[in-house]
């Protein structure tokens, strides 16, 4: 009888220790050591981890796992041997599981997202500014600028000494006479731009000089020389290139070749076409071109000039 408790329990005795190794064998998937833990910053400080970003992963206690067996899974197939902290990117968005692996028995695991931040695109153009280059005080003047990629504008008129308006296009009234520097910055440009304008006190004489300094002579001076044009006989040629050239060395800085002319609100042409459209065709035979209006909105290398013109028969 005795014989038999001594094998029962020698048999109770094996199956705890099978029990017991059986255990050992599956634990190592829960185990851990007890301060087992590691962090994951982002390289722009964002809060994002984000596709391409080089990604630094930390353990906590780099004493805890001196010579250990260390082994990160990134989630992605990718495994990196190595003791401590590494570091790496990813190159493709999604959720991603994190595991620390140590000696082949701890291990400890994290959920990270990588995502895909659209960047704007570099924008090849510069903005410029637009506007006249001669203003009185007191005179509400039109100012604009728009460009590809531009959502971001900073405007100086020189006077203040401070950032005066916001928008693409602004109103600006000078207070004193001058010749301001306009100044704008915007999101597209790593320098300002500048644009130049001379400001008269309202009660101010208007003289004329090598080069006009009143937009309105300038306007009447041109519509004067493009009727003379329209006037001149097909054999005078000598009207017709003196007005020309004076039109083009005056106001185009010797760029006649990109001023645009608009005729009547919907015509468009450029100036040498123009002019020889009023030379050789429209103001010949038993019809004359009249110049009722010129009209730009300044005098100094000006790209545009709006005509309102009429047919009349001689």
């Amino acid at each position: 009888m005795k014989f038999n408790k001594r094998i029962l329990i020698l048999i109770l005795f094996a199956i705890a220790i099978i029990t017991a190794l059986l255990m050992a064998i599956r634990m190592p998937f829960n185990a851990t050591i007890s301060s087992m833990d590691f962090n994951i910053n982002d390289s722009n400080q964002n809060y994002h981890y984000e596709v391409n970003e080089e990604l630094e992963f930390l353990v906590n206690d780099t004493q805890e796992y001196k010579d250990r067996e260390m082994i990160w899974y990134l989630g992605n197939g990718d495994t990196i041997m190595r003791n401590h902290d590494i570091n790496y990117t990813y190159k493709k968005k999604g959720k991603y599981m994190v595991t620390l692996e140590v000696d082949s028995k701890y291990k400890i695991s994290k959920y990270i997202e990588v995502i895909s931040l659209q960047k704007k695109k570099a924008i090849d153009s510069v903005p410029k500014i637009y506007g006249v280059d001669l203003g009185y005080v007191g005179e509400e003047l039109v100012f604009s600028s728009y460009s590809p990629g531009v959502d971001s504008w900073f405007w100086e008129f020189g006077e203040t000494g401070t950032v005066d308006a916001y928008e693409g296009q602004v109103v600006y009234v000078y207070k004193n006479e001058g010749t301001y520097n306009v100044k704008l910055k915007t999101n597209t440009s790593k320098y300002p731009v500048y644009h130049q304008i001379k400001i008269l006190p309202l009660f101010e004489a208007i003289e004329e000089s090598g080069r006009l300094d009143s937009l309105s002579l300038a306007q009447e001076d041109i519509k004067i020389k493009l009727q003379t044009i329209a006037d001149a006989s097909t054999r005078n040629k000598r009207d017709y290139y003196n007005s020309l050239k004076h039109i083009e060395n005056r106001y185009t800085c010797n760029k006649a070749d990109e001023v645009v002319v608009v005729i009547n609100g919907a015509r468009y042409n450029d100036l040498y076409s123009y002019c020889q459209g009023l030379h050789y065709l429209e103001g010949k035979g038993t019809k004359t071109v009249v110049i009722n209006e010129v009209a730009i909105d300044t005098f100094n290398c000006l790209k545009k000039i709006e005509v309102t013109q009429s047919i009349i028969n001689k």
